[in-house]
C-alpha cells in the first residue's frame, strides 16, 4: 500500500467504522479470556466484596449508602471458606469484619463448629466465633470482651476486640485494645494498625513516639512520615517524605494504563504539530509536566493546611475555592514549570511552542491519572483521556503560548497572556465546580458546556497556526485507534478484577459519560473525511 492509498484509507469513514468494530470485538474477547483466567475472583468473598454495582461506588466511603445486603448463606459461606483459608488469623479477621458490612442488619451469620475448620487451633476458633456474634447481626460482644480481658488474654482477643470497636468508630478504645495485644502477645498486626488507627485519629503526638521506636520502624512508611510532618508543617521533612511517600505502593497496571493514555494524547499532539520538529523538547516538558503535580501538591499543603483555605461549607464558598483553590494552583504551577523552556521556545513557530506547551499539560495529566485510575481500577481512564486530558493540554498549550509571546516580545504581549491565564483559571475552576459543589449538581451538564467552550478555542487557536492539513495517516484515525486501546486495556485490567460482564457495565457506563465530548472531538480535529 503506498502513501496515496494510506492517505485515503485511513480518511474513509467505513473503514473507520469497521476497524473499530473489528478492534472492539477483540479486546471484548481478550478481556473475557483474561478475567477466565483470573479464579480466584471467584471465591465466595471476591464474589460479595470485589463487584461495585456502578463506577461512581469505587469513590465513596464504605457506610450504610454504599454496602448493599447480600443473601445471608452468601455471607456465611464466604466466612466459612475465609476462616478455612490459609491466610494468617489476623488477615482472616480483617477480611471477615468487611465481609459483614455486606450482610442485612438482621442476619444472624455464626462459625462453623471447630470440627469443620481443622486449621484453626481452639482459641482462634473461639476468637473468630465471640468476633462473629459481637459484630453480626447478634450484635452480642460479651465473649469477644471475656477473651479479651484478665491478666491472660486470649492471642488475637484483643486484635478482633480492636477491629470491633474500629467500626463503630470507637478510636480510643480500639487503641486499648490493640495496646492489649502487643503487651501479652507481641503483635506485629497489632503494631501496624494501631499505627494506622493514631493516623486515622489524627493523633500525630502518639505517632511520633511510635516513630522512634525501632519495634515500630517497620511499620512506618512514607506517607506516615509525611502527615506527621504536614502536622507541624515541618517544610524540610514534609517535602522529603511527599517525594518518598509518592510512588509508594503505587500499582503497576494503572501506572502503564496512565502512561499509556499519555503516550496516545502525545502522538496526537505530534500529528497537530505536522512534523517531528518539537520531538527533541517532548520529553523535558512531559517531565516538568509530572514535576508540576508534585508542586500543586506543596501548594496544596500551604493553601489547605497553613493558611486554612479549604471547600468549606458554603456554596459560595466553594465555587470560589474551586476556582482560586483548584484552579489557580493547577494553572499556575503547571505555567511555572513551563517557564524553563521558554528560552529554547523563542525562536520556535507559535504551533511548536503550543505543541511543546501542550505536552507540559500531558506530564501533570498523566502523573494526576495514575491515582485517579488506582481508586477506579482502571474504569475512569477513557473518560479521563477524553476529558482531563485534553482540559490540562488545552488551557496549558494557550497559556504557555501567549507567556512566550510575551517574552519574546519584551512584555509587549503581557495582557494578553495575563487574560489568557485568568480565563484558563476560571475555565478549570468552572470546570470542577460543576462537578463538585453539591447545590449545582444539578447543573453538571454545564461542565461540559465550559469544556466544549475551551475546546473550541483551542482547536480555533490550532487551526489559525496550521494552514494545511494533509497528514499521511490521518489523526481521527490515530484518535479513533488511541480510543480503542485505552478503553480496551482498561476493560482487561477490570475483567481481570471483577469479570467480563461487570466490566462490560462499567465500560459501557463510562462510554456513554463521555459520549458527547468524543463527537466533539471528532467534529473538531482539522480534517475532511471522505
Amino acid at each position: 500500500m503506498n502513501k496515496r492509498d494510506l492517505y485515503h484509507l485511513t480518511r474513509q469513514v467505513d473503514f473507520l467504522w469497521k476497524s473499530t468494530l473489528v478492534l472492539a470485538v477483540v479486546f471484548v474477547l481478550l478481556g473475557m479470556g483474561i478475567g477466565s483466567l483470573n479464579t480466584g475472583r471467584l471465591d465466595s468473598y471476591q464474589r460479595i466484596v470485589s463487584v461495585p454495582r456502578y463506577v461512581d461506588e469505587f469513590t465513596e466511603e464504605l457506610d450504610g449508602d454504599y454496602t448493599r445486603p447480600a443473601h445471608n448463606t452468601a455471607v456465611a459461606d464466604a466466612v466459612r471458606d475465609m476462616l478455612a483459608s490459609p491466610a494468617p488469623f489476623h488477615e482472616k479477621l480483617e477480611n471477615i469484619r468487611f465481609l459483614l458490612y455486606f450482610a442485612a442488619p438482621d442476619d444472624r451469620v455464626s462459625v462453623p463448629v471447630a470440627t469443620e475448620l481443622p486449621n484453626l487451633s481452639g482459641k482462634e476458633h473461639a476468637v473468630a466465633s465471640a468476633f462473629v456474634a459481637a459484630a453480626s447481626g447478634e450484635k452480642n460482644e460479651a465473649a469477644l470482651v471475656a477473651l479479651a480481658g484478665g491478666d491472660a488474654p486470649v492471642a488475637h482477643a484483643n486484635y478482633a476486640l480492636a477491629l470491633l470497636r474500629e467500626s463503630r468508630q470507637e478510636n480510643s478504645k480500639s487503641i486499648a485494645a490493640l495496646k492489649r495485644e502487643i503487651e501479652f502477645h507481641n503483635s506485629d498486626p497489632a503494631r501496624r494498625r494501631l499505627v494506622n488507627t493514631y493516623l486515622d485519629a489524627k493523633q500525630f503526638n502518639e505517632l511520633e513516639k511510635l516513630i522512634s521506636d525501632p519495634e515500630y520502624k517497620p511499620f512506618i512508611s512514607s506517607f506516615v512520615l509525611r502527615e506527621v510532618a504536614l502536622s507541624r508543617m515541618d517544610w524540610p521533612a514534609l517535602v522529603k517524605a511527599h517525594f518518598r511517600s509518592a510512588y509508594e505502593g503505587t500499582n503497576l497496571a494503572m501506572a502503564v494504563l496512565a502512561l499509556l493514555s499519555g503516550l496516545v494524547w502525545a502522538t496526537i499532539l505530534f500529528r497537530f504539530n505536522g512534523s517531528l520538529s518539537v520531538l527533541k523538547l517532548a520529553v523535558p516538558a512531559l517531565l516538568l509536566g509530572a514535576l508540576s503535580t508534585h508542586a500543586t501538591l506543596l501548594f496544596i499543603y500551604w493553601q489547605e493546611y497553613q493558611l486554612g483555605f479549604t471547600m468549606g461549607q458554603e456554596t459560595v464558598g466553594q465555587i470560589v475555592y474551586c476556582i482560586l483553590g483548584i484552579g489557580l494552583r493547577e494553572e499556575a504551577m503547571k505555567l511555572l514549570l513551563f517557564v524553563p523552556l521558554i528560552p529554547f521556545l523563542l525562536k520556535r513557530t507559535d504551533l511548536e511552542i503550543l505543541t511543546i506547551a501542550g505536552l507540559v499539560g500531558l506530564g501533570f495529566a498523566i502523573e494526576e491519572n495514575i491515582n485517579y485510575f488506582e481508586s477506579t481500577a482502571g474504569v475512569s481512564a477513557l473518560g479521563r483521556f477524553a476529558t482531563a486530558n485534553f482540559l490540562h493540554i488545552a488551557l496549558t498549550a494557550m497559556c504557555g503560548l501567549t507567556l512566550t509571546r510575551a517574552v519574546a516580545h519584551r512584555g509587549e504581549e503581557i495582557q494578553h497572556a495575563l487574560t489568557t491565564f485568568v480565563s484558563a483559571v476560571a475555565i478549570h475552576g468552572l470546570y470542577d465546580a460543576f462537578i463538585m459543589v453539591p447545590a449545582v449538581e444539578d447543573y453538571s451538564f454545564l461542565s461540559s458546556t465550559v469544556f466544549v467552550l475551551m475546546a473550541y478555542q483551542y482547536f480555533g487557536w490550532l487551526r489559525h497556526l496550521r494552514e494545511e492539513w494533509r497528514d499521511p495517516v490521518s489523526i481521527t484515525s490515530v484518535f479513533t485507534l488511541g480510543v480503542l486501546l485505552v478503553t480496551g486495556i482498561s476493560f482487561c485490567l477490570y475483567a481481570w478484577k471483577a469479570g467480563p460482564y461487570p466490566a462490560l457495565q462499567a465500560i459501557g457506563y463510562e462510554a456513554i459519560g463521555v459520549g458527547i465530548i468524543l463527537i466533539l472531538f471528532y467534529r473538531e480535529i482539522p480534517e475532511t473525511l471522505e
